[in-house]
């Protein structure tokens, strides 16, 4: 794997990090957007030390990705829904019968 070394800078602290090629732009932003929520959580909270402040960020960040996950999930089956009533409306408007499956017959 090829890439190069970037340097960032979190609280204050310089951090040189392995890249790959063509991310260094996408690296550098996450790397900014941490640092202001390692600031926020630094304000917040009061904590002064560097590992606890990293902890409590990492901590709010999944839970903020937990619901997200959630929401899209919640949004995912609604959409399913959505598009499974528009399926029984478009073969009721064509004539299409609903049901699709082989009709069952008894022998005599």
């Amino acid at each position: 794997m090829s890439g190069q070394i970037v340097e960032i800078n979190l609280l204050e602290r310089n951090y040189r990090v392995m890249c790959p090629d063509g991310q260094e732009s996408a690296l550098r932003e996450a790397a900014r957007q941490l640092d202001e929520r390692l600031n926020e959580t630094r304000s917040a909270t009061k904590l002064t030390n560097i590992e606890q402040i990293a902890v409590m960020t990492a901590l709010n960040l999944c839970h903020e990705w937990m619901q997200e996950r959630a929401e899209q999930s919640e949004k995912m089956i609604a959409l399913e829904d959505k598009v499974a009533l528009l399926q029984a409306t478009i073969k009721k408007a064509i004539g299409e019968p609903e049901d699709k499956s082989p009709s069952k017959t008894t022998s005599k």
